[in-house]
């Protein structure tokens, strides 16, 4: 009887598990640096580490009614949670924004809060609606 014969077949299959598992690690990696959203055709920002500087920020919308596109208003912010950052160094606050209306909305602003700093409760904001969820929002000083 050859036992290395009968050991091959397992080492062949310990090989082909180290193999799937690297592969399914890599793969994970890849998506996780990869999981920002796009940035909109237009927005002259090259990566959402940029978003904030000089007081604008790009804005997706995730609950409520966003201001007519084109047309620009002021909305106040009224809070700021969930800035835990990610693994890119990226925070995705969530801020609700007050309108003169009284309607309200939701946004996400993913920043890097080392580089641009966090919306805050009372900043005030002109904001665009751009196509699909996406706003402009450029801080208006007081």
């Amino acid at each position: 009887m050859n036992i290395e014969s009968g050991l091959y077949p397992l080492g062949r299959v310990l090989l082909g598990v180290f193999v799937l598992s690297a592969a399914v690690v890599y793969s994970y990696q890849v998506q996780a640096a990869t999981d920002q959203p796009p940035i909109p055709r237009g927005v002259p920002m090259k990566s959402w580490q940029e978003n904030g500087r000089d007081g604008r920020y790009l804005l997706q919308l995730i609950k409520g009614k966003a201001p007519k596109a084109g047309k620009a208003v002021i909305g106040t912010v009224t809070s700021d949670t969930d800035c835990d950052a990610d693994a890119e160094g990226l925070s995705h606050c969530h801020n609700t924004i007050k309108l003169a209306n009284g309607s309200e909305f939701t946004v996400i602003d993913s920043h890097n809060m080392h580089m641009n700093r966090c919306l805050g409760a009372e900043d005030r904001l002109s904001l665009t609606a751009m196509s699909g969820p996406w706003i402009m929002g450029t801080l208006v000083t007081k």
